[in-house]
């Protein structure tokens, strides 16, 4: 194994219990996630009812996490939301076995929806843990998600292939609450954040709104990305299923995009040597076009499935990096928000969209015509993160504002007027 990659999984005293927490909930979401539109088809549900149950899922999760994210902003400790977030979870997926009829699939997909929106706090976990390495060390921790991932995605899509999609929820539900114990275990809540300092005059000058301009921009560049995956995504499972694959294929599919989406997070950290974020998440939209288009053409359920290895490359490359730009875009005392407001454009909002535009589309024009959409939605979303992100991100360009200038350079009665307004 490369020296390189090495270095990128062996543990990091630093992120404590992270390493196992990103490992644990990519095995449990590996065991739900790729199989549930299958399971919705089996029980009876058509593309535009998966479509509509999956959007209104988003929906859901969307006003749940924006919430959760101001209250581990203010209020709750992040840690602490994840772990109830498990344990409901955990309860919530149980109601599939007693379920049937489309309004009875729905209630139970959208609870669990909002069950899980708390997720999404990991992240925002992770970076505050990480602090001034976060950028280089994020990537280590985040490919550890994908490992567990795909090692689950094969093991429990050989087990559902022979054994039946029944088995979801008793395989899923153990799983995520162990993963809810690791946390509870492991990541203990750290102090609250401190009281912003009031800012200098120079910060001041600098400051930008709630929502900069920038990072709205970069929003709707991940709201078209969001609906081209979610599109993509949901009904490849639907196609793979239709050309001939099964419960197993759809696994290994999983379990393929997984498998390069490791090394890719392993070595993303050389990557922003030569290439800044924005170009990374422009680069990954290029790929997830090329793959759209080779989708629309496909003709048999293993090249569709294979396809998902050079997607995997695309995740990495647009999710490290959307989360990296996300941090840097976001006011930094709003940090767990920024991300929450990324995370529910990217996978709340953009899904609905996805979803429900695509299962319309897979209905009545079939695979080609939204594959062939899909691929459209992500070129448009990587120009428009070209164009809205600034090549150096607000926050480096106040970190640099703050630091005091040599005293040679400054007047005595503003360096003194300043050294007040900084002080602590």
């Amino acid at each position: 194994m490369p020296a390189s990659l090495r270095a990128a999984l062996k543990p990091n005293p630093a992120a404590g219990g992270l390493n196992w927490a990103f490992v644990l909930v990519g095995a449990a979401d590996a065991t739900l996630l790729p199989f549930l539109p299958l399971l919705l088809f089996q029980r009876g549900l058509d593309a535009p009812q998966i479509g509509a149950v999956l959007a209104a899922a988003s929906l859901a999760a969307l006003v749940a996490g924006l919430g959760w994210a101001y209250l581990a902003d203010h209020k709750v400790p992040a840690e602490s939301a994840v772990v109830a977030a498990s344990a409901a979870a955990a309860a919530v997926v149980l109601l599939f076995v007693f379920t049937s009829g489309v309004l009875a699939l729905a209630a139970v997909t959208v609870a669990l929806g909002i069950a899980r929106s708390p997720f999404m706090l990991l992240d925002p976990i992770a970076l505050g843990r990480l602090k001034e390495m976060a950028r280089t060390r994020y990537a280590r921790i985040r490919l550890r998600m994908s490992a567990g991932w795909a090692a689950s995605a094969v093991v429990s899509g050989a087990g559902f292939q022979f054994a039946g999609l029944r088995l979801i929820p008793f395989v899923y539900a153990p799983l995520v609450a162990l993963f809810g114990l690791w946390v509870w275990h492991a990541l203990k809540p750290g102090r609250r954040t401190q009281p912003v300092p009031a800012e200098s005059a120079v910060t001041a000058a600098l400051r930008t709104p709630r929502l900069p301009l920038p990072f709205i921009g970069f929003l709707v560049s991940a709201l078209l990305l969001g609906a081209s995956l979610a599109a993509t995504q949901n009904f490849l499972t639907l196609q793979i299923n239709v050309l001939g694959g099964g419960a197993l294929l759809i696994g290994a599919a999983a379990a393929f995009q997984a498998v390069t989406e490791i090394p890719t997070m392993g070595y993303t950290h050389l990557l922003t040597k030569f290439l800044s974020h924005r170009s990374l998440f422009a680069a990954g939209c290029g790929i997830y076009v090329v793959v759209s288009l080779a989708w629309a053409f496909a003709s048999d359920a293993f090249t569709a499935a294979l396809l998902k290895l050079v997607i995997g490359v695309a995740f990495a490359l647009t999710y490290v990096a959307a989360v990296v730009i996300a941090d840097d875009l976001s006011p930094a005392h709003m940090r767990a928000t920024g991300q929450a407001l990324m995370k529910s454009v990217l996978f709340g909002l953009a899904p609905i969209i996805g979803a429900l535009g695509g299962g319309l589309v897979y209905g009545a024009f079939g695979p080609r015509a939204m594959f062939l959409g899909a691929a459209a939605m992500a070129g448009a979303a990587g120009v428009i993160a070209v164009m809205a992100v600034p090549a150096q991100s607000l926050r480096s360009i106040v970190v640099v504002a703050e630091r005091p200038a040599p005293l040679s350079e400054l007047s005595p009665a503003p360096a003194a007027s300043e050294s007040k307004t900084v002080k602590k």
